[in-house]
């Protein structure tokens, strides 16, 4: 989709100065250096998907979110998740929740010295990020001041383009091939995506690539979406479940739906 030898995380990708401060089974959490003379009170947590690579809010310069922020003055933290591999394949939703979201959440607080932080969840990150939010809150915890979430989805009523895509004959399938070893390969789940947008994200490819020979543009979004993680097979049955079990409902749908919120 790109050309791939235009770019580099931390060459020319992700380069905004930071550091690993803390990291445990399921992420490594990311500190920005500060840009300012002064910060405020309250830092910002970043919760990107965790079926992508980090670096989608941090990608060149000129057009990273995490750049600007600091630049605003914030001190910036962010979660980068493990790459599963079959080491990881007995972890769970619950434990990307409470390890994940909540850890940080925590750890975010306490090094910034703040009651409370800034929240901002991206894509299944922000699906993530209002799980542990529910939970904090049925502990009594408020560990959050603001809340921002970026194409998130919350509502899984209306499956929208999905619905057209999965059923429940698909669900059992990715049940009965994943479950098992509880792992997808991210270029499975890239698939799905590009089936989402077939007239941008695949057809122009087989046009310019394979009919008339024009290697790709070298595009930085594009890079990172081809850049691809292994999710665990438990979130996202879950996140099926979650999207498809009512629906399923009505035609004999009897599979568990079970995530910590």
């Amino acid at each position: 989709m790109s050309d791939e030898s235009a770019f580099e995380p931390g060459g020319n990708l992700a380069t905004t100065p930071g550091d690993v401060v803390f990291e445990n089974e399921v992420m490594q959490l990311l500190q920005y250096r500060p840009a300012t003379a002064q910060v405020h009170v309250r830092p910002l947590l970043i919760v990107p998907p965790c079926i992508n690579k980090y670096y989608i809010l941090d990608l060149q310069p000129e057009n990273s979110f995490v750049a600007y922020a600091v630049a605003q003055g914030y001190t910036v933290f962010l979660v980068s998740w493990r790459n599963a591999q079959a080491e990881q394949s007995s972890l769970s939703w619950d434990d990307y929740v409470e390890h994940g979201v909540l850890e940080a959440l925590t750890l975010a607080a306490e090094i910034g010295r703040a009651d409370s932080v800034n929240a901002l969840g991206f894509c299944i990150g922000g699906t993530l990020l209002a799980c542990a939010l529910a939970v904090a809150k049925a502990r009594g915890q408020e560990p959050v001041a603001s809340v921002t979430l970026l194409t998130t989805m919350l509502d899984f009523h209306n499956t929208g383009e999905l619905g057209l895509l999965v059923d429940e004959v698909s669900v059992r399938s990715r049940e009965a091939t994943i479950g098992h070893r509880g792992l997808l390969q991210g270029r499975e789940l890239a698939q799905v995506f590009s089936a989402l947008r077939a007239n941008d994200l695949i057809w122009p490819y087989v046009i310019n690539g394979y009919l008339k020979g024009q290697a790709p543009p070298a595009f930085d979004l594009l890079y990172w979406n081809s850049d691809t993680t292994n999710p665990l097979a438990d979130g996202l049955l879950v996140s099926a479940q979650c999207l498809f079990g009512e629906s399923f409902a009505d035609t004999r749908w009897h599979g568990p739906v079970r995530s910590a919120c």
